[in-house]
C-alpha cells in the first residue's frame, strides 16, 4: 500500500479538461485509481469538484458588473458545485444501500481560490462565489455527510495563481507577474497545476488526511494578500488616474512609476455601411432581400450594440464613424445616436461605391453631397474620409486636397504610422505586354513615393488584417468573403499586432505609432462577435498609459503639428 492508500478506488473529477482538472486526473491515475462514472466502474469513493469559470479579459468594478456576468459565474461555480456534490452523495447513498455497508474512503475535495480568502478587485463575482464554496458550503457539508457515512470528509483547496490557459496572457507582463505572483508570495513563483493536484490527492486520502474535514488548504506559495493600488492607478500629483472618485487615499511613500516610452494611439473606426454595402462595391445581379436584411441588421441592432460597448468602456467620444451618405439618409435615428455619442463623423462615399465605378464628375458630386449631409448633421464640415472598400484613384486624393480634408484612411504605404500623401499624385500606368511592344518600353521603375511632392493631407493607414468584415462575415457573391473564421483567431491576431508594436517601441522606435482598427456594425454587431470586440477593447483599455485613445482627427492634427516642428 502507498502512503495515500487509495489504490483501486474510484474517483469522479469535474472540469477534467482544464489545466488543474487534467492534472488531478493524472495524479489520481498515478495512484492507480479509476476515474469513472458509477455505471461503468461501480460505486464512486472520491469527488474532485473542480469545474469553474472566470474571465480574465475584463475586470469591472462591482458598480460596472453586468448582471449576466454575475449570474453566469455563479451558475457554473456555485450552483454547478452544489449539484455535483448533491448527486455524488445521492449516488453514495444508493451504493451503500445496495452494498449494505458504508463506502470506504468517501471524500470530497472542492477547488476554491485564494480570491475567496483575499478577494480580488474586478472579480467580485468570482471571489464571493469561491468564498461561499470553500467556507460556507464545505463547513456545512462536513456536518451533513457524516450522517450518511461516518468517516465521510469534505475539504477544499484554495490555489493562488496557477499557470493555466484560464488566466490567458495576463501574467505575460513582468509587472503584473510581480504584483500578483511574486511580490506577495514568499516562494516568489506561480503554482503549476501539479502542485494543486497533489494537495487534492492528499485530501482525498483517508490514510493521509483521515482526521481532516471542513478545512480549506491554501496552495499559494504563502501568499500574504493582494496589491490594492497598482502603479498605473497612481500619479505624482493627481491622485488616481483611472478612479472615478475625486481623490484617492494618501500613501506613505510615492510609488516610482516606470515611464512608458511612447503610447500607442488606438484609432478605432466604425464603417456604418448597412444597406449601402450591397449597392456599390457589393452590387451583384444575384443580390436579394436576404442580403439586404444584413444591412438592416447593421442599423437596427449592430449600431446600438457597439454604442453600448463604447459607452460602457468610456471610449465613445474617442471613436471615428465613417458613414456613407445613404446610411445617413436611410437611418437618421441611428445616425443621430452615433452623433450624440460624441464621436467624430467622417465620410465613406454615398452608396459605398468605388472610385472606379464613377466618372470624375460623379465622384465630385458624391463628395459634395456627403459633405453637405455630414455638415447638417454635426454642425461642422467633416475633415476625414475613407474610400469604400479602400478603392480610390489618384484623382480622389487630389479631390480631397482640393476640398480641404485633413485626413484619409484608405491606404497602407506604411502600416502603423501616419504620413503625408503626395500632392496631386499621377497614376501608375499599367504595362502593355503586347507582342508589338518592345520590353524596353515598360522596363522602368515606378515613382519613388518618398521623393514625390507632399501635400498636407494626412494618411492614417489601415489594412485588411485590421478589420472584421472580410474574415468574419459571409457575402455570398464576393470571392474573398470568408465569414466563418473563429472570432478568437482574429482577436489573437490583433493582440499579436499590438505586442509587436509595443516591442518595437521598447526597442527604440520613436515615430508616432497608430493601432488602426476598422469594424462594422454588420459584422461586429453580431452576437457571436460583439463579445470578442468588447473583450479585446477592454484588454486594450487595461493597458493603461501604454495606449492613448484618439479620434482620427486628433491623430492627424497632432501629426501635422509634430511635422511642422521638425
Amino acid at each position: 500500500m502507498s502512503y495515500l492508500g487509495i489504490e483501486g478506488l474510484h474517483a469522479f473529477v469535474t472540469g477534467a479538461a482544464g489545466g488543474i482538472g487534467s492534472a488531478i486526473v493524472n495524479e489520481l491515475l498515478g495512484e492507480t485509481l479509476q476515474v469513472p462514472t458509477r455505471e461503468h466502474f461501480g460505486p464512486i469513493n472520491i469527488l474532485a469538484a473542480n469545474a469553474g469559470i472566470t474571465n480574465e479579459s475584463e475586470h469591472p468594478n462591482i458598480w460596472e458588473m453586468p448582471v449576466e456576468t454575475w449570474d453566469n459565474v455563479y451558475r457554473v461555480n456555485v450552483r454547478g458545485t452544489f449539484l455535483t456534490i448533491k448527486h455524488f452523495l445521492l449516488s453514495a447513498k444508493q451504493s451503500q444501500e445496495m452494498l449494505g455497508q458504508e463506502l470506504d474512503n468517501l471524500a470530497i475535495v472542492v477547488t476554491g481560490s485564494e480570491c475567496g480568502k483575499f478577494g480580488q478587485a474586478g472579480h467580485s463575482e468570482y471571489a464571493s462565489g469561491k468564498a461561499g464554496l470553500q467556507y460556507g458550503l464545505v463547513m456545512t457539508v462536513k456536518n451533513e455527510m457524516v450522517r450518511l457515512n461516518a468517516k465521510g470528509r469534505i475539504n477544499a483547496v484554495a490555489p493562488g495563481w496557477v499557470n493555466t490557459s484560464l488566466i490567458g496572457d495576463r501574467l505575460d507582463d513582468p509587472h503584473e507577474m510581480y504584483i500578483e505572483a511574486q511580490g506577495t508570495v514568499p516562494l516568489r513563483k506561480i503554482a503549476q497545476p501539479k502542485d494543486v493536484a497533489k494537495m487534492v490527492a492528499f485530501l482525498a486520502s483517508h490514510e493521509a488526511a483521515g482526521h481532516t474535514s471542513g478545512q480549506c488548504m491554501s496552495v499559494d506559495g504563502g501568499m500574504e494578500g493582494r496589491i490594492v493600488w497598482k502603479e498605473e492607478e497612481i500619479t505624482e500629483n493627481k491622485g488616481t488616474a483611472q478612479s472615478t472618485t475625486s481623490s484617492a487615499p494618501s500613501l506613505p511613500m510615492q510609488i516610482s512609476k516606470p515611464k512608458v516610452k511612447m503610447p500607442i494611439k488606438i484609432a478605432l473606426s466604425i464603417d456604418f455601411d448597412a444597406v449601402s454595402g450591397w449597392l456599390g462595391t457589393g452590387c451583384h445581379p444575384d443580390n436579394n432581400m436576404s442580403d439586404f436584411s444584413a444591412g438592416y441588421f447593421s442599423a437596427n441592432v449592430g449600431v446600438y450594440r457597439l454604442l453600448k460597448v463604447f459607452q460602457k468602456l468610456g471610449i465613445a467620444d474617442k471613436t471615428t464613424w465613417c458613414i456613407p451618405g445613404h446610411s445617413m439618409e436611410t437611418f437618421p435615428k441611428q445616425t443621430k445616436a452615433i452623433v450624440d455619442s460624441g464621436c467624430e463623423i467622417a465620410l465613406h462615399g454615398y452608396s459605398h461605391e468605388s472610385s472606379s465605378q464613377l466618372s470624375a464628375e460623379q465622384e465630385r458630386d458624391v463628395l459634395d453631397k456627403c459633405i453637405a449631409l455630414a455638415t447638417k448633421l454635426t454642425g461642422k464640415k467633416p475633415v476625414g474620409y475613407r474610400a469604400p472598400l479602400y478603392m480610390l484613384k489618384e484623382r480622389t486624393i487630389s479631390l480631397l486636397q482640393e476640398k480641404g480634408f485633413l485626413w484619409d484612411s484608405s491606404l497602407s504605404h506604411y502600416d502603423c504610422e501616419p504620413y503625408f500623401l503626395p500632392k496631386d499624385p499621377a497614376p501608375i500606368e499599367p504595362i502593355d505586354f503586347s507582342p508589338s511592344n518592345k520590353a524596353s518600353s515598360w522596363m522602368h521603375p515606378s515613382p519613388t513615393f518618398d521623393q514625390l511632392p507632399r501635400s498636407d493631407l494626412v494618411e492614417i493607414p489601415c489594412n485588411w488584417y485590421m478589420e472584421d468584415m472580410t474574415p468574419m462575415q459571409f457575402w455570398p457573391h464576393t470571392d474573398n468573403s470568408v465569414g466563418y473564421v473563429d472570432a478568437r483567431l482574429i482577436e489573437r491576431m490583433w493582440m499579436d499586432r499590438y505586442h509587436w508594436l509595443r516591442e518595437e517601441i521598447e526597442d527604440g522606435r520613436t515615430d508616432m505609432t497608430v493601432f488602426s482598427l476598422v469594424i462594422h456594425p454588420d459584422t461586429s454587431g453580431m452576437a457571436h462577435i460583439v463579445g470578442m470586440i468588447r473583450r479585446f477593447l477592454t484588454w486594450l483599455r487595461n493597458k493603461g498609459d501604454e495606449v492613448e485613445w484618439c479620434t482620427y482627427e486628433e491623430i492627424a492634427k497632432e501629426y501635422r503639428k509634430v511635422k511642422a516642428g521638425e
